[in-house]
């Protein structure tokens, strides 16, 4: 029986997801989403996200080594019309990509039918990936997802996570930083086999994932490139998470470590994380 791989990214999703926003139950959930709404589509805002997943992202597709796969971004019709034209064009070429636009509010509920119909294809519940848009995943990403999924051949259900990465970031103007890092299953890459066709890899907080199925954290090689920037996490948030994570690189091993699963990052300008003009 063949295996389907399918990569999963939200891009600019409004809805319902693991944002700690979000995640309750309480709350005024109309006035949430419009908050987000504001946030999410603000032009500065896409202006970035555009600019790491034209670098990051969109090369790791490109890249595999292993092409038969899919790729599935996730995105609101609330998404502009001129930015979500940019993005089909981005996307063209690329027979992996599929944009999937819809108006529901939940994640789950967004990627029920896609994956329904994904599994009913291949026969049984798909192998699904997350990344964001924002992340860069390995050339080998799809066959290393591959070669795992034949040991586990006999499991219905199972979680993979690729812990040793690349981690890049400034906040608030600060020059750019390079760190070597081990984040076992982080959200990027992290992949699953659902005991349920129609479920999602967003049904569990990544980190999670081991919890509830069996899972492999693979050291071999390395699985990421990660940003950390104002468009994510806080900086007070962030800082006191590095010392636990994260080995500080300079500029010049960072690039020597992209080597063997980057090497379509090597020598890229990655000064577009700094925030210009910051205080």
């Amino acid at each position: 029986m063949r295996d389907d791989i399918v990569g999963i990214c939200r891009f600019s999703f409004l809805g319902k997801c693991d944002w700690a926003e979000t995640t309750g139950k309480g709350g005024d959930m109309a006035r949430i989403m419009e908050r987000r709404r504001a946030m999410l589509y603000a032009p500065e805002r896409l202006a970035r996200r555009f600019a790491a997943f034209e670098r990051l992202c969109l090369p790791s597709i490109r890249a595999q080594t292993d092409a038969d796969f899919s790729f599935w971004l996730l995105t609101s019709p609330e998404l502009p019309a001129e930015w979500l034209a940019r993005l089909r064009g981005l996307c063209a070429d690329l027979p992996q990509v599929r944009i999937i636009v819809s108006d529901s509010r939940d994640t789950q509920d967004a990627l029920r039918q896609p994956l329904l119909q994904a599994a009913e294809a291949a026969g049984r519940p798909v192998i699904q990936f997350r990344v964001d848009d924002d992340d860069a995943f390995s050339r080998h990403h799809v066959a290393r997802l591959r070669r795992h999924a034949r040991r586990f051949a006999d499991l219905p259900a199972f979680a993979i996570s690729y812990p040793q990465g690349l981690v890049f970031g400034s906040y608030e103007g600060e020059p750019v930083s390079f760190w070597r890092a081990h984040q076992p299953f982080i959200g990027a890459g992290a992949a699953v086999r659902m005991r349920g066709p129609g479920r999602s890899i967003y049904a569990f907080n990544h980190f999670q994932l081991p919890k509830h199925f069996p899972g492999l954290t693979d050291v071999r090689g390395l699985g990421y490139v990660q940003t950390r920037w104002d468009e994510g996490d806080s900086v007070a948030t962030i800082w006191a998470r590095f010392p636990k994570w994260f080995q500080p690189l300079t500029a010049e091993d960072f690039q020597r470590d992209l080597a063997e699963d980057f090497p379509f990052l090597q020598g890229l300008d990655l000064g577009f994380v700094e925030r210009k003009g910051a205080a």
